[in-house]
């Protein structure tokens, strides 16, 4: 499978969120200038993501983390793509998303920024943005 072509601009980040039952959990927003993807992953989701790479979906090694919506997300990747496969699971998925596959670094370092959110600590009085810099003054309460 190859990157697509031509190549897509694309934004991505990460901000804090609460889930339904108060779990404190990580939104990670993928931007390009055809459409855009939010999945909300957990803390033990983003650490997951962060020390395995995903595996080729022909092999059935695909990483499943995290919820668009209601449904799972499932993460693959061939050569140099990055696939994310959305629905029930990654046989019958109702959508997939392709990127290169260098996008995962820049995703693992967005996710990282969240990591003291994701350890229970709280946001700094004001907080209004998604810069991984603006994490820095967390504190525990």
């Amino acid at each position: 499978m190859k990157s697509p072509s031509p190549a897509l601009k694309y934004q991505i980040f990460a901000n804090p969120t609460t889930s339904e039952t108060g779990l404190q959990s990580a939104s990670l927003n993928v931007m390009t200038e055809h459409y855009g993807l939010v999945i909300l992953l957990t803390a033990n989701e983003v650490d997951q993501l962060q020390q395995n790479d995903p595996g080729n979906w022909d092999d059935r090694q695909s990483l499943r983390l995290g919820h668009c919506d209601e449904s799972k997300v499932f993460w693959s990747a061939e050569d140099e793509v990055l696939s994310i496969l959305i629905g029930h699971d990654d046989e019958s998925w109702f959508a997939s998303f392709v990127l290169p596959f260098n996008l995962l670094a820049e995703i693992r370092r967005e996710l990282k920024g969240l990591s003291p959110w994701l350890a229970g600590r709280s946001l700094p009085k004001g907080y209004i943005g998604h810069v991984p810099e603006d994490y820095a003054g967390l504190t525990e309460d």
